[in-house]
């Protein structure tokens, strides 16, 4: 009786047990998996190593309303097993967002379709039996573009299993998009329900892919980023994307390196100043806000929410992750900012971009340190393609007139009127003595690059503006006031032995001097202009050629071999002044080096 009793018990433990596990595994995910597709079996955790399941799809891309299959199979030549899994599509922004639906699947006794936060989302096994490799059928939704990519978790048995086995990136489309199919394996896999042949290779050989912000920039969307060529290679400072259907305008924009803010603009012309923005903006707290605004142009050039209309948008995805600030949102086709209608379909505007990693109030973003660019012309928005950014050539022009004016002209002509009254005598040119002949004309050719270096970058701002936090357009407008007024000083010099003399000596000395000083300054600050594209180690030579200025002063002053030591100054000056020139001339100097290399 009491051995009885036993077998009892014992049968009724190991029902209960079978009960357990078959709630847990066997007849499909847990409702609670469905979220973060664990199956909370115990405290058994995931395999760590490299999943021996892969998940092909067979389009990269597919129409909004229709359907593509979806294989979960192994990537290796003998498939490996399926006990169980759960199948998801996920928005490559926003991962929890679980998109579209499944409408078939190859067999009601190996796979259910079941509802996660949708009807129809989600794919799980039925049973804990072994399976092949099984194909689904899956709808993209009629109101969601972008990319997605389905996610699943796959166990060979209870107590092994593995997460985030991924597919590659398939973008949604807009039902008009004409879809070409490259390879033949495609096809194969659109007609045949069995998973597609893998030849044994990689255990994952899915290529690394583009932020989704990149896809269809080449025939899709319009694109602008910065710096330039950066679209192909999907590595963009800030980058602004516009895709339209029909009257409807989705923008998408983003800026990397933790920025605060990363916002685009519609203008009239290229330049900051009466512009409709749009902001997305990371709070403190991570929260992500979008604003739209206005710009003022000169005095104040930040842009001020209150004076936008905040309903002409609608936040669509928002997102922060690996450093990038990602929004997506609607813009009303018409809408009237600041008494100026912007009609996105009937006109033509030049895109902004510009991102920040500071606010200069609530109300108002701080200055685009992190990047800054308009087109160089006005764009038709439903045009796709990636756009130009405007002409650098001004800009590089002024650089390269103060680079030869500063740290060539200038240098050789003080280091003639200092060294070389008393040592270059007995020859004249022009009627002059030769040191002072040569000074004359280096002074004036610094004068000459100088205005027109000065000019240039009026022209190409078109007047005057700030550049931040950095004061290089103010030590820069003194430069430029006190080389103007050098050679004016020079000509109504005093006569030599007059009383006056030594204080015009002076202070022509000083101010040459004090604009000398200054301009290299000021050429120091250009290294960390955003706007100047030259690599952080420029200040490097720049400090390289102070120090061998400096050295050259000291030598000179107690050297008899003048002479000799000018034909080594000079020519190492030179070359200081053509290297600069060749960073300003090709910058970004990385992105023209990769370019001529071919890479």
């Amino acid at each position: 009786m009491l051995r009885r009793k036993r077998n009892v018990k014992l049968i009724l433990i190991t029902v209960l047990s079978l009960v357990n596990v078959s709630h847990q595994y066997g007849s499909g995910a847990p409702p609670l998996a469905c979220v973060d597709q664990m199956p909370r079996h115990s405290d058994i955790q995931a395999q760590t190593s490299v999943p021996p399941y892969a998940i092909f799809t067979s389009a990269s891309q597919v129409r909004q309303g229709d359907v593509l299959n979806v294989t979960i199979g192994s990537p290796f030549g003998a498939p490996a097993p399926i006990g169980g899994f759960i199948l998801q599509a996920r928005g490559i922004q926003d991962t929890e967002k679980i998109v579209g639906k499944f409408t078939k699947v190859p067999d009601p006794n190996l796979a259910q379709i079941t509802n996660c936060r949708g009807n129809n989302d989600t794919v799980t096994h039925t049973n804990p039996e072994e399976k092949a490799p099984l194909t689904f059928t899956w709808q993209a939704p009629d109101d969601f573009l972008g990319g997605i990519e389905f996610r699943a978790t796959v166990a060979q048995g209870y107590a092994t299993f593995w997460k985030n086995v991924e597919s590659p990136l398939v973008e949604v489309v807009t039902p008009d998009t004409v879809i070409t199919t490259s390879s033949p394996s495609v096809s194969t896999q659109r007609t045949t329900q069995g998973p597609p042949v893998i030849m044994e290779s990689k255990p994952k050989a899915t290529p690394t892919s583009l932020d989704v912000i990149y896809q269809g920039c080449e025939d899709t969307k319009l694109c602008f980023g910065i710096p330039q060529n950066c679209i192909p290679n999907g590595n963009c400072k800030v980058i602004v994307a516009i895709f339209v259907a029909g009257d409807t305008y989705t923008f998408e924009i983003q800026g990397i390196n933790n920025p605060k803010y990363v916002a685009t603009g519609l203008s009239l012309d290229n330049k900051m100043g009466d512009d409709s923005a749009m902001e997305c903006v990371r709070n403190d707290n991570g929260r992500i806000n979008l604003f739209t605004s206005w710009t003022y142009p000169k005095v104040e050039p930040y842009v001020r929410r209150s004076d936008s209309p905040q309903d002409i948008v609608q936040l669509l995805e928002s997102s922060m992750i690996d450093g990038k600030l990602y929004c997506k949102f609607k813009r009303d086709t018409v809408s009237t900012v600041k008494g100026q209608t912007f009609d996105l379909a009937n006109n033509m505007y030049n895109l902004m971009v510009l991102a920040g990693d500071s606010m200069k109030d609530a109300d108002r973003v701080g200055f685009h340190n992190v990047g800054y660019e308009s087109t160089g012309a006005a764009l038709r928005l439903s045009a796709p393609g990636a756009a130009a950014g405007a002409s650098r050539v001004l800009l590089r022009l002024h650089g390269c007139c103060m680079l030869a004016a500063w740290l060539g002209a200038a240098s050789l002509g003080i280091v003639l009127a200092r060294y070389f009254k008393k040592t270059w005598v007995g020859k004249t040119l022009g009627g002059k003595d030769i040191w002072f002949a040569y000074h004359r004309i280096l002074m004036v050719l610094t004068w000459v690059l100088t205005m027109a270096g000065f000019i240039l970058i009026l022209i190409d701002v078109g007047g005057w503006q700030t550049t931040g936090d950095n004061p290089h357009a103010i030590t820069g407008i003194v430069t430029v006031v006190l080389c103007f007024i050098q050679p004016i000083g020079a000509f109504f010099r005093p006569h030599p032995g007059t009383k006056h003399r030594p204080l015009f000596n002076w202070l022509h000395w000083l101010v040459g001097n004090s604009a000398h000083i200054l301009g290299i300054a000021t050429i120091f600050l250009a290294v960390y202009l955003q706007k100047a594209q030259l690599p952080p180690w420029s200040v490097f030579i720049l400090a390289a050629y102070v120090v061998f200025h400096v050295l050259a002063h000291i030598v000179l002053s107690f050297s008899v071999f003048r002479k000799h030591l000018l034909g080594v100054y000079a020519p190492i000056i030179l070359l200081f002044v053509v290297a600069m020139i060749c960073l300003v001339a090709l910058a970004p100097i990385g992105d023209t080096y990769n370019s001529l290399m071919g890479a």
